[in-house]
């Protein structure tokens, strides 16, 4: 009994990233493996435990709650897993402590090389002069373009509002404080932009085994269009966020989100209101996926990942 309350408070610190993770103030793949990493990290550093058994415990604890927090999440899943692999195999507390600290921490650094080295390769995907259209907020897409920019490239980014929680803002300011032209539109407009377009290029939370790509809901629509005018759609995520799970066959769960976010309870109470934050865009709209091991198709980054 003892063990089970001492499992269920968590630092505060790490509730607060828990909750900002929750909230959106946290988002992206990238962002929220590393938030939680970071958390376990915390939790390691601080922990009261006295024994490996209780330490174990504590992390279990800490990890459910991790995973519960955005349920489309393989990467943060994925950070999770390879942390306990790697720690469970000290038998001596002491060393299992420090050790923990120690991966989190090199965890960490392996994510943002990881945004580095897609960045490099990338960039050499935009041309000068092109018109990109952008959907939602993506660390590896903005990483991408700053680095074209750098090279000299002149091209300019079209971002969608992203409804409802207008995540196209801070890729807007961005982008923006990046010296990189921007044209902002809302979702609905993609149709009518999408003849000045040369170039899709999206970020995504995770990748499935028959190459599927899930990302923020609107995404897939948008491939739909691209694919009717011709125009190359480009996802750039690492292989970390390869979800192994689906190779047995088991779906990717699809958070949906508070009606609220979308309209007011009180504006048309009758109606029914749902708020999926993703969706699922099948391999054949993806043209070519940008990894943190090269280019490849949507479907071939399961090997890509097993590597």
């Amino acid at each position: 009994m003892l063990i089970i309350n001492y499992m269920s408070s968590l630092l505060p610190e790490v509730r607060r990233i828990i909750s900002d993770i929750k909230a959106l103030k946290i988002q992206g793949a990238t962002r929220i493996a590393g938030s939680g990493v970071r958390c376990i990290e915390v939790t390691a550093r601080k922990s009261k435990a006295k024994s490996r058994v209780v330490f174990i415990a504590e992390l279990h604890n800490l990890n459910e709650k991790l995973a519960g927090a955005r349920p489309t999440e393989p990467a943060l899943r994925n950070a999770i897993k390879s942390i306990f692999l790697r720690v469970q195999i000290y038998e001596d507390f002491d060393t299992i402590k420090r050790y923990t600290v120690q991966v989190c921490r090199n965890y960490i650094k392996e994510l943002r090389s990881m945004i580095n080295k897609i960045a490099d390769i990338g960039s050499n995907q935009i041309n000068d002069g092109e018109k990109i259209l952008t959907h939602c907020h993506s660390e590896h897409v903005i990483a991408i373009l700053r680095v074209a920019k750098k090279q000299g490239k002149g091209f300019e980014v079209y971002v969608t509002e992203t409804r409802p929680r207008y995540q196209g803002i801070i890729t807007a300011k961005k982008l923006l404080s990046s010296g990189i032209k921007v044209t902002y539109c809302i979702d609905a407009a993609v149709g009518y932009i999408m003849r000045d377009i040369t170039k899709v290029m999206v970020g995504c939370d995770a990748i499935l085994a028959d190459g599927s790509i899930v990302n923020k809901v609107g995404t897939f629509p948008i491939a739909v269009v691209a694919n009717k005018f011709g125009i190359p759609v480009v996802v750039a995520g690492g292989t970390y966020k390869f979800d192994a799970q689906t190779i047995l066959g088991q779906p990717e769960p699809i958070e949906h989100r508070e009606p609220s976010e979308v309209i007011g309870p009180r504006v048309i109470p009758k109606a029914t209101v749902i708020n999926p934050a993703f969706d699922v865009t099948p391999a054949e709209y993806v043209h070519s996926l940008v990894t943190e091991k090269g280019i490849t198709k949507p479907e071939w980054v399961r090997e890509l990942a097993e590597i």
